[in-house]
């Protein structure tokens, strides 16, 4: 009341259009329908990165118990302790969530300043792995660097680095994108680069997936279809030359088409007799039968088998279902990015989550020739698991991005107030 007069504070409500021209209310149920807005945005910028955090932590937990479970017999029989990989196993929990949160606190965008040295330090590491070979300091695969118990896979921080670089150069190539020379050229040598120095380890499985991932990233970085597609055809026959130029690649391919080897063959059957032992309820936890020396790596490569033994259809289901869930925050997290590099970043860590588990599950049930994949944050490992939860660090952080931007706006404003304060307090000083 002022004066005699009421004074209405409410904002105006948003005028609603009607009548015969056919327009829909913007604000009403079907307008948001029409508009592909029923969700809120903010819904989705508020919810993937907690929701994707707390998706890992599950099949973190999930990963625990298997490999405790699937490990037991040959911890007991290789380290005379039915614990050793339990604790191991916890003990790379601990370090990947520590490493989730300290790389999501950080600004993603400081990855992208550093990204080609990174690559070529990890080119560098796999050209000395190769060279250490050639000489004889290193017998059968290169793969490992490092000393003792602390050594980790070239290859896994390769993939890292690989994604985090072709990312960056996405986003500098944006303009022209489509350019034969100018963009695809440079950036698929890149990648057949760093395929190629993995493939010689050799792993030619782990090799041929980081081109799978590449590939699926230039193609949502809007690189031409044709060019990946020639790109393509002119790999399979080398991709196919160099499969068959080991006999135990060739003894894998022929066990998948059903003509290897017993020895050969021997793995995949018991996998697929563990995944049968399961049903659709499972024996139970701990109750698997393939754990007790009859499925090598158990723990690692084929641990999809025990937990389908042990936890049955569902449970099998279940984790699928749950790596899709990390599939979904993902994309989530890269449409919703506030640049470009966190968005091709956030599609290329999305991608290899997937890729890695969706290989593993597929290579226990026979759907793909045997490749030594690990299943992100279930298998056993401590490499493959630091360098995963350094992959879901960058998406925390690429999702906190507008809440980073918006406190500095905030604190800038904060700060321009405090100075308009403290210059009309000194100009008052000075008049009086």
């Amino acid at each position: 009341m002022n004066g005699g007069f009421i004074i209405d504070h409410t904002e105006p409500k948003p005028l609603q259009h009607q009548g015969n021209s056919g327009d829909v209310d913007e604000t009403s149920v079907l307008g948001k329908l029409a508009e592909g807005n029923i969700i809120p945005k903010k819904t989705f910028e508020s919810l993937a990165g907690k929701l994707l955090l707390l998706l890992v932590v599950l099949l973190m937990c999930i990963g625990v118990l298997v490999v405790y479970s699937s490990g037991a017999g040959w911890g007991a029989k290789k380290f005379h302790n039915e614990e050793y990989f339990l604790w191991r196993q916890l003990l790379f929990v601990v370090l990947g969530l520590g490493v989730i949160f300290i790389v999501g606190a950080i600004d993603y965008k400081l990855f992208k300043k550093f990204s080609k040295a990174i690559l070529v330090v990890s080119a560098a590491l796999l050209a000395m792995l190769l060279a250490m070979k050639a000489v004889g300091a290193i017998e059968g695969a290169a793969r490992w660097i490092g000393y003792g118990r602390f050594k980790f896979q070239a290859s896994d921080l390769a993939k890292y680095a690989l994604i985090m670089h072709l990312a960056t150069m996405i986003t500098e190539k944006k303009s022209h994108i489509k350019d034969l020379y100018r963009a695809y050229y440079p950036m698929i040598t890149v990648v057949f680069g760093i395929a190629g120095l993995v493939a010689l380890e050799p792993n030619f499985s782990t090799a041929a997936v980081i081109v799978s991932i590449c590939f699926i990233v230039l193609f949502l970085g809007g690189v031409d279809l044709k060019h990946l597609a020639l790109t393509a055809l002119a790999f399979v026959p080398v991709a196919a030359a160099f499969a068959i130029a080991a006999p135990y690649r060739v003894a894998r391919l022929l066990t998948f088409v059903g003509e290897g080897s017993d020895k050969a063959s021997y793995q995949i059957e018991q996998a697929l007799i563990g995944l049968g032992n399961g049903g659709v309820f499972g024996l139970g936890p701990g109750a698997s039968k393939q754990r007790e020396l009859f499925l090598p790596a158990s723990y690692n490569d084929f641990i999809f088998a025990v937990l389908g033994e042990e936890y049955g259809f569902i449970g099998a289901t279940l984790i699928i279902l749950l790596f899709v869930g990390i599939l979904i925050c993902g994309v989530l997290i890269a449409r919703n990015a506030m640049d470009d590099y966190g968005k091709y970043l956030a599609y290329g860590v999305t991608v290899a989550i997937g890729v890695y588990a969706f290989v593993n599950a597929a290579v226990a049930c026979h759907l793909v020739p045997t490749t030594g994949l690990p299943m992100p944050f279930v298998s056993y490992g401590g490499s493959a698991a630091l360098f995963n939860a350094f992959g879901v660090g960058l998406l925390i952080s690429i999702s906190r991005e507008k809440k980073r931007q918006e406190k500095k706006k905030a604190t800038s404003a904060e700060m321009n107030v405090e100075d308009s304060e403290s210059k009309s307090s000194m100009k008052q000083a000075t008049d009086s």
